[in-house]
């Protein structure tokens, strides 16, 4: 059964019809809803979301030749040129659908909403899944004219000493070939060497569990991978040390520093 809307009323809602719609848009200029301005890349912005979501990993659609399901995506997308051939051109364009980006089925199986068989990766009330649906909805280009590139990777801080059980957040900044950076602390990858001494989350949290020594953290972003060395004191006090007798012990503030 439909609403019947009066003559009266429908010309008062033509009226301000206007005014709404110039409301909402200045909502969105104004940072409240998402920036639909900006122009997204496939290389730049999508790449490292597939594989923060782990979708590009060994064992989800990176499977050695087969892929999963009929979709193949390289290791940790180190090809992203076949990866965007994979996801833009094959399948029947059923994989990205530009008219109605939320219908597009990257997006329904990575978000559960469609069945899959790896399980939700991406929220859809999430940041990274607005950035896909923005980049589907303009085009999926693969880069932008003029796109700088990933030249290094940077880990804040490059190294740091711990106590036992403490924490420490680092910070993943990504440097362009145009000057310019970008924090990537949110889609690195991370993983400690010793997980019997140390701990990463998703988001770069270091979390020193109750055994001294030294212990890597690595972080990944695309290409790149950097480390964070970390070194855990055993706490006990020194007072004094031996005289140095070769290279080895010619740093005593560092050793003591270290419980040594």
């Amino acid at each position: 059964m439909g609403f019947i809307l009066y003559a009266p009323l429908s010309r008062l809602f033509m009226k301000f019809l206007p005014a709404v719609a110039l409301c909402l848009s200045l909502l969105s200029a104004s940072g409240f809803g998402v920036d639909a301005e900006q122009p997204l890349s496939f290389v730049k912005d999508v790449a490292p979301i597939l594989t923060k979501a782990t979708c590009n990993s060994a064992s989800c659609h990176a499977k050695a030749g087969v892929g999963q399901r009929g979709f193949r995506l390289s290791v940790l997308g180190f090809e992203t040129e076949e990866d965007y051939e994979h996801i833009v051109k094959e399948g029947r364009g059923r994989r990205v659908f530009p008219a109605a980006p939320e219908q597009s089925l990257l997006l329904l199986k990575a978000a559960n909403i469609v069945p899959h068989g790896g399980g939700k990766r991406l929220d859809p009330k999430s940041e990274d899944y607005k950035i896909m649906l923005r980049w589907i909805s303009q085009g999926m280009p693969y880069r932008l004219e003029g796109e700088a590139t990933l030249v290094s990777l940077e880990v804040q801080p490059p190294r740091g000493l711990l106590p036992v059980k403490t924490q420490q957040q680092l910070k993943v900044v990504a440097h362009y070939s145009d000057g310019g950076t970008r924090d990537v602390t949110h889609t690195a990858l991370y993983e400690a060497n010793d997980k019997g001494m140390a701990e990463v989350t998703e988001g770069g949290l270091i979390k020193v569990l109750d055994l001294p020594g030294s212990v890597a953290v690595m972080v990944r972003y695309q290409t790149l991978s950097s480390v964070c060395n970390v070194s855990v004191p055993l706490g006990a006090p020194v007072k004094s040390l031996p005289p140095a007798k070769n290279f080895i012990h010619s740093h005593p503030t560092a050793w003591r520093k270290r419980g040594i």
